[in-house]
């Protein structure tokens, strides 16, 4: 004999327990998910133009370290060299004066591409007494060549 409460649904009788999730689960699911996308975005997309830019740096102090192997083979800097080699996709090293085989003075600036484009930093740039500088906002200059 079968007990009154029992869990198996008798025959002709509908079972009211829900296995799914209703509509509005869902929607709130998936409006959550998008609330938390688009908070977590553009905290990424500030991450990596942050890491963008130290590898900038890097490939300015590199360039720059080039040039001074330069000065102490020839006594002078030489911007034919050093250059070329040094770009990557998020960023183009220039140095200026173009194209001196013996130049008293250099300046190397890594000019955005691309992606990187919207960095609020622009241009970094590093000359050959070691003065750093941006295109951008200059009281963001510490910020930039720190890495924030």
């Amino acid at each position: 004999m079968k007990q009154a409460n029992s869990v198996t649904p008798r025959v002709g009788q509908a079972n009211h327990r829900s296995a799914g999730m209703t509509l509005i689960e869902i929607v709130l699911v998936v409006g959550l998910l998008g609330l938390l996308l688009s908070l977590a975005t553009p905290t990424y997309q500030g991450y990596l133009e942050r890491g963008h830019r130290v590898e900038a740096i890097r490939l300015l102090l590199t360039a720059a370290a080039c040039q001074e192997r330069q000065r102490a083979r020839k006594g002078t800097f030489d911007t034919t060299r050093c250059a070329g080699h040094f770009d990557n996709e998020f960023y183009r090293l220039i140095i200026e004066p173009e194209g001196q085989s013996s130049s008293n003075e250099f300046v190397l600036i890594a000019k955005p591409l691309a992606r990187q484009q919207h960095d609020i930093c622009g241009n970094l740039s590093l000359d050959q007494s070691g003065t750093q500088g941006i295109s951008g906002p200059q009281d963001r200059l510490q910020k930039c060549w720190s890495g924030r």
